[in-house]
C-alpha cells in the first residue's frame, strides 16, 4: 500500500475507535505533507503580492507618461498641504486643442504631445511641486507660490516650454485654486481649480477660483433645469436676423436665433444659455423647437403666398453625435409640407474639424435629402481652408473677426479677399456676418462676397418685426442700411425721418450773385430745422450735404446749368439722415438769360422708382412657374460671357426629366408642375450662386457653369442624380423622380454658345439611349436626334 494510503486509514480507523500505533515511517509521512502545505502557502503569498504591487503600480502610475497618476497625485499632494498650508497653489491645465492635434497629425503624434507636454513639466517644476495627468487631455500640479502675478509669469513659461519648435501650438487653458489654511480634502481642491478652469470667460488662459463664481454656478444649475419648463411655457422664442445680397441689396435669407423671454432676468440673449443647455445635455431639445418653429413659419408663409426666404439654422455637437439627426429633420420638413432646399444649416468650424469623416458623411445625408450646409465661424481657426478641400460645402460665413477690432484694417482685408476667390472658383457662397459699418459693406462689393449680416443692414427681431421689414406685396424687399460710418458735418435733429427727405421731391432756388440757396421744407430736417443758407457755395464744398465722391460733379453740373440754355441734369449722393446718403436725380435750370440769373431745381429720390424697376427686370428674367430664369435670359447671359472670353473653362448642361408625359396622363397637370419645381429646387440645391440655371421649356432645364472643371463637374452630376434617390412627396401622392443630363465642357467641345448648346444636347440624346437617369459628358463620336 502506498505510505499517504496507510497512513489516511490508520486515521479513519483511529477516527472510528481502532486504536492503532504509529511507526517512525508515518510521522515521516506527516511531516512532508506539511511540508508541500506550507511551501504551497508561502508560494500563494507570493503570486498575491506580487499582483497587489502591480496593482498598485497601475493605480498610482500613469501608463502614458510614466507620471503620477491622479490618485497618487491626490495621496501624495494631500500630505504636502497638511504639511504646509498656505504654501501652495493648486492648478488644473488642459489642453484645449488636442483633438485637433489628433485630427491633423493622427492619435501617435497626439500620445508624443501629451508625453512632451509631461517632460515639460517636470523640467519647470520642482521635486516639491508634484503634478499628474488627470485625463485625456489634461493635467494637475502644485506651485510653490501664492501670488497671482508670479503664478500667471510661470504659467507662461511652461506654455513657452511646451511649444517650441512644433508644428504645431498646444492652446494651454488653466484654473488655478488658492486652498485655505481650514481645508483638508485635496479631491475638493483639485475639483476647485477644475471648476476656475471651466468657467473662466472664453479666450483668457488663466483663471482664478472664485467663491461668488460658485454661488453663480449654483444659480446656473437652476436655471438648466428650468429649461424644460421654459419650452413648454413658450418662454423660447424664435427671432431672425436678415441676410442681404451685395450685388442689389435684396433680401435673400435670414439665420434663426433663439432668445429666452426669463420671468425674472428679462429677454435673454442666446449665449446668455446655450452653454448651459449644451453643459447639461438639453440642447438638442432647444434645437428641435427652433427647427419645428422655422418649418411652421416657412409652411404659413407658403400659404400665404409670400416669396419664400431661405431660412439657416445652428447646429450643436449634440446634434452632430445623433447618427439619425438628418432623418428626424427631414421628417419634420415632410410634416410642414417644407422643402428642404429652404433650410440651410450652420455648423461652426470647430465641430466639423473635430471628426471630418462624420461631418462628410452628415453632410452628403443633408444633400441627398435637399438641405443645404454652411460652417460658421469660417477662419476663426487656423485650420479652416482644410474644410474647403474636405467638405462639400455650399455657403461660408466670414468669421465677424476678420471685420472687428486689430483684423479689421488692409492686412485682415487681404486675408478676407484671398477666402472669398477661392470660394469663389469652387462656387461656394460666402455671408459676411457681423457688419456694422458703411466702410465693412463698401469692401464687401469690391471682392464679391455674396451677402452681408449684420447691424448695417437689420438687428436680430422677432417674427412679427420680420415679416412687415422684409416683404413688400409678398416680394422680399431691396432694402437700405440701417447706419452708415462718419459723422456727417450737416447738423441734425436726432428725431429726422428719412421718409421726409427720402421720398418727397425738394424744390431748390440758388441766387449765384448773392451766394444763397433756398430749399422746400421736405429737406428742412437733414438741415437741422433751416431752409435757407448763405455761403451756399461753401455748404455745397466743406459741409456733407453732398457725397465727397459727388461734389465735383455737382458743381460741373451747376457751371453747365449758368452756361446753357435748358434743363441739365445728373444723380448724385445727398446726405438723407441717421449717416446715411441716397441717390437723388437733380434736374436745375437758369430762370433769366445770363449766368448770374437764378437757378431753380428739383432734387427727387430715385431709390424707389429702382427698387420697382430691379423687381420688374427681376419678373421679365424669371420663369412663372419655378422660379428660376427663363430660356430668353439664359440664352442672352450664356451667349454674352461665351463671347467676352472672361473664362477659361465652363460646362453647358441641358437637363431632362424622365418620362415626365406619365406625370401629367397619371396624376395631373397640377402634380406635374409641383414635380418640375421639385426638379427646379434639387438643381439649385448642387450648382452656385454664380451658376446661371434656367427652364428651357416644359420638362427641360439648362445650365451654365462658369470657371469649373471636368472633376468638379462629374461631383456636381452625381450629387444631383444622387438628390432623386428618395421618391417625391405630394400631399398624397409619391413618384420617383429620375432625370437625365448631358453636359459639354468650353473650350474644348466647343468656344460658342450654339455649339456648346448642341454638343450637350448630343450628350443628352446619348443618355437616354443607355437607359436615362444618368449623366453623359459630350464626346465627339456622339450624334443628336436628329443627325
Amino acid at each position: 500500500m502506498f505510505p499517504l494510503d496507510a497512513f489516511l486509514l490508520r486515521l479513519r480507523l483511529e477516527q472510528g475507535g481502532i486504536s492503532m500505533t504509529l511507526n517512525p515511517s508515518d510521522y515521516s509521512v506527516l511531516f512532508a505533507i506539511l511540508a508541500v502545505l506550507l511551501l504551497a502557502a508561502l508560494i500563494l503569498l507570493a503570486v498575491c503580492n506580487a499582483k497587489r504591487k502591480k496593482l498598485a503600480g497601475t493605480a498610482f502610475s500613469d501608463p502614458l507618461t510614466g507620471g503620477l497618476s491622479e490618485r497618487a497625485f491626490l495621496a501624495r499632494a494631500g500630505a504636502a498641504l497638511k504639511e504646509k498650508s498656505g504654501s501652495f497653489a493648486l492648478v488644473s491645465m488642459q489642453v484645449e486643442n488636442m483633438d485637433l492635434v489628433c485630427v491633423s497629425f493622427g492619435p501617435e503624434q497626439q500620445a508624443a504631445a501629451l508625453k512632451k507636454l509631461h517632460a515639460a513639466l517636470k523640467a519647470q517644476l520642482s521635486s516639491e511641486e508634484l503634478f499628474a495627468r488627470t485625463g485625456e487631455d489634461s493635467f494637475c500640479f502644485l506651485l510653490k507660490n501664492r501670488k497671482p502675478d508670479e503664478i500667471c509669469a510661470r504659467l507662461e513659461r511652461i506654455c513657452n516650454a511646451v511649444n517650441q519648435a512644433d508644428a504645431y501650438r498646444l492652446e494651454l487653458r488653466f484654473g488655478i485654486y488658492l486652498p485655505e489654511n481650514t481645508e483638508t480634502s485635496p479631491e475638493g481642491m483639485l475639483g476647485k481649480a477644475l471648476q476656475a478652469r471651466l468657467s473662466g470667460p472664453v479666450g483668457r488662459r488663466y483663471h482664478f477660483y472664485d467663491r461668488d463664481l460658485f454661488e453663480t454656478s449654483t444659480l446656473e444649475r437652476d436655471m438648466a433645469a428650468s429649461m424644460d419648463h421654459a419650452l413648454q411655457t413658450s418662454e423660447f422664442v424664435v427671432y431672425y436676423q436678415p441676410k442681404v445680397r451685395v450685388l442689389d441689396q435684396r433680401v435673400a435669407g435670414a439665420e434663426a436665433l433663439i432668445r429666452w423671454r426669463h420671468p425674472q432676468r428679462g429677454l435673454l440673449s442666446s449665449d446668455m444659455f446655450l452653454p448651459l443647455a449644451e453643459r447639461y445635455q438639453k440642447i438638442d431639445r432647444i434645437d428641435r423647437f427652433v427647427f419645428e418653429n422655422v418649418c411652421a413659419t416657412l409652411a404659413r408663409w407658403k400659404k400665404q403666398g409670400r416669396e419664400l426666404c431661405p431660412i439657416s439654422v445652428n447646429l450643436a455637437r449634440a446634434d452632430l453625435d445623433q447618427s439619425n439627426f438628418a432623418d428626424e429633420r427631414y421628417d419634420i420638413c415632410c410634416k410642414y409640407g417644407v422643402e428642404p432646399s429652404n433650410i440651410e444649416f450652420e455648423m461652426k468650424e470647430q465641430l466639423l474639424l473635430e471628426n471630418l469623416e462624420r461631418a462628410k458623411s452628415l453632410i452628403e445625408r443633408f444633400h441627398s435629402l435637399g438641405f443645404r450646409c454652411a460652417v460658421d465661424n469660417f477662419g476663426a481657426d487656423v485650420t479652416a481652408m482644410q474644410l474647403l478641400g474636405s467638405l462639400d460645402i455650399d455657403t461660408i460665413k466670414l468669421d465677424s473677426s476678420f471685420f472687428s477690432g486689430d483684423n479689421d484694417n488692409r492686412r485682415g482685408r487681404y486675408i478676407a479677399e484671398a477666402i472669398l476667390k477661392v470660394t469663389s472658383q469652387l462656387h461656394i457662397r460666402t455671408v459676411a456676418e457681423g457688419i456694422a459699418s458703411q466702410g465693412q459693406a463698401q469692401f464687401l462689393q469690391q471682392v464679391a462676397c455674396d451677402m452681408i449680416q449684420g447691424f448695417y443692414y437689420f438687428k436680430p427681431m422677432s417674427l412679427e418685426k420680420l415679416e412687415s421689414e422684409i416683404w413688400d406685396r409678398g416680394t422680399l424687399k431691396f432694402v437700405e442700411p440701417a447706419v452708415a460710418s462718419g459723422q456727417p458735418a450737416v447738423k441734425k435733429p436726432a428725431a429726422v425721418q428719412p421718409t421726409q427727405a427720402g421720398k418727397s421731391i425738394v424744390l431748390f432756388s440758388y441766387l449765384p450773385q448773392e451766394d444763397t440757396v433756398e430749399f422746400s421744407q421736405a429737406f428742412s430736417p437733414v438741415l437741422g430745422g433751416q431752409t435757407k443758407f448763405r455761403n451756399a457755395l461753401a455748404l455745397f464744398r466743406t459741409t456733407e450735404l453732398i457725397h465727397e465722391n459727388d461734389r465735383e460733379d455737382f458743381f460741373r453740373l451747376l457751371e453747365r446749368c449758368q452756361r446753357e440754355d435748358g434743363w441739365v441734369e445728373n444723380t448724385l449722393r445727398f446726405y438723407l439722415a441717421q449717416g446715411r446718403y441716397g441717390w437723388l436725380e437733380m434736374h436745375m435750370h437758369r430762370d433769366g438769360p445770363d449766368a448770374g440769373s437764378v437757378i431753380s431745381g428739383t432734387m427727387i429720390n430715385i431709390a424707389e422708382w429702382k427698387n420697382e424697376v430691379n423687381r420688374w427686370k427681376e419678373k421679365a428674367t424669371r420663369d412663372a412657374l419655378t422660379g428660376l430664369y427663363n430660356r430668353e435670359y439664359f440664352e442672352h447671359s450664356a451667349h454674352n460671357q461665351l463671347e467676352q472670353k472672361v473664362y477659361s473653362s465652363a460646362a453647358l448642361l441641358f437637363i431632362d426629366v424622365d418620362d415626365f408625359k406619365r406625370v401629367n396622363d397619371t396624376f395631373g397637370h397640377m402634380f406635374g408642375d409641383d414635380v418640375l419645381c421639385y426638379v427646379a429646387k434639387q438643381i439649385l440645391s448642387v450648382f452656385r450662386h454664380t451658376d446661371v440655371v434656367a427652364r428651357y421649356g416644359g420638362d427641360e432645364f439648362v445650365v451654365f457653369a462658369p470657371s469649373i472643371q471636368k472633376d468638379i463637374l462629374e461631383d456636381r452630376l452625381k450629387r444631383l442624380c444622387g438628390a432623386f434617390k428618395f421618391p417625391y412627396r405630394g400631399e398624397s401622392v409619391e413618384y420617383k423622380v429620375s432625370v437625365t443630363i448631358g453636359a459639354a465642357m468650353y473650350p474644348g467641345d466647343g468656344a460658342d454658345y450654339d455649339t456648346l448648346l448642341d454638343h450637350a444636347d448630343c450628350a443628352l440624346y446619348e443618355a437616354k439611349s443607355r437607359g436615362k437617369d444618368q449623366f453623359v459628358l459630350y464626346e465627339p463620336h456622339m450624334k443628336g436626334k436628329d443627325d
